[in-house]
């Protein structure tokens, strides 16, 4: 049996691009101002890479420390834990990723309980130690969909909460879900819209050629620095390039300052997004945030800003 599943990047380390001195972000209003330290607020996740985490009860054991992933659709669990938990080998898969493809082995969990989650008789993709070595697994949409996600950055905490949806949410929604389980929010990049990825599994922000393309017309000035990689958990590397954006905004806030990559990574094909602007919100930008929330059922997505 192939199953085909959809897994998100790991990235490479970034390069410095010419801004120094130390500062934090600050907010003014309802945006934040530009920070003279690019590092300064790339280290906000209490994981090694960055990036949300959560405690996951497998089988009645742990707890484990899995990443929140809201740019995979699948739970992942690293290999070192299936002969531990019992879990059954019963097919392979197709892990899709934001640099490429590779073949997995996928298991079988009796049940996987993580906040407001029990969730039994669920198949994960196993990937070898190597791929995720600073975490127990991946946390992804089949899991949380329809759930209520809160990110608390100063506390460096996520929960899992049932969704709030009601007649009067559903009035304000602001998100959709792509593919049935992709948050996604419109927004704007300087002068140019465009669709936004809330993806918690990407360290730093990635846009495709389409936008690059549009900000180089629109934002002729816009720093960039050849020699980015995206390093995907399948093991491909996508050659990219480093750009410091202009203001990035959304509905629920404005960042006047952030980074990403650009590469032509094929997760942009895989989601639909190859032939339009595009940008995955990845946790270099969201970190900036006080605390977000993405509400799954209501579809909305919620932001408060790191104080003055």
């Amino acid at each position: 049996m192939t199953i085909e599943f959809t897994r998100r990047v790991m990235l490479g380390a970034l390069p410095g691009l010419g801004l120094g001195g130390v500062a934090v972000a600050q907010s003014t209003g309802s945006r934040i101002a530009r920070p003279t330290d690019i590092a300064a607020y790339l280290e906000a996740w209490i994981d090694t890479y960055g990036r949300p985490t959560a405690k996951v009860m497998l089988n009645g054991a742990g707890p484990f420390s899995f990443m929140v992933d809201t740019g995979s659709t699948t739970t992942v669990i690293a290999q070192r834990h299936v002969a531990t938990l019992g879990a059954p080998i019963v097919g392979m898969a197709t892990v899709a990723g934001t640099t490429g493809v590779a073949e997995a082995q996928v298991a079988m969990l009796e049940r996987i309980e993580a906040g407001a989650v029990n969730k039994q008789d669920l198949r994960v993709a196993v990937l070898p130690d190597a791929n995720i070595p600073q975490m127990d697994g991946i946390l992804g949409a089949d899991v949380f969909a329809a759930k209520r996600l809160v990110f608390d950055i100063q506390k460096k905490a996520v929960r899992i909460e049932g969704s709030q949806r009601s007649a009067r949410t559903s009035s304000r929604s602001n998100m959709r879900v792509r593919n049935g389980l992709l948050a996604e929010i419109d927004g704007r990049v300087g002068a140019v819209r465009a669709k936004l990825m809330l993806d918690t599994g990407a360290e730093r922000c990635i846009i495709n050629t389409q936008l690059s393309e549009a900000l180089r017309k629109a934002h002729p000035r816009l720093v960039r620095v050849d020699g980015a990689q995206l390093i995907g958990v399948t093991g491909h590397v996508v050659p990219g390039e480093h750009i410091a954006l202009p203001e990035v905004e959304a509905r629920a806030f404005a960042v006047d300052f952030a980074t990403a990559v650009v590469a032509d990574a094929p997760i942009f094909s895989l989601w639909g997004l190859d032939n339009e602007p595009a940008l995955i919100v990845g946790v270099n930008l969201l970190s900036r945030l006080r605390s977000f929330s993405i509400d799954y059922g209501a579809r909305t997505f919620d932001a408060i800003l790191m104080p003055a």
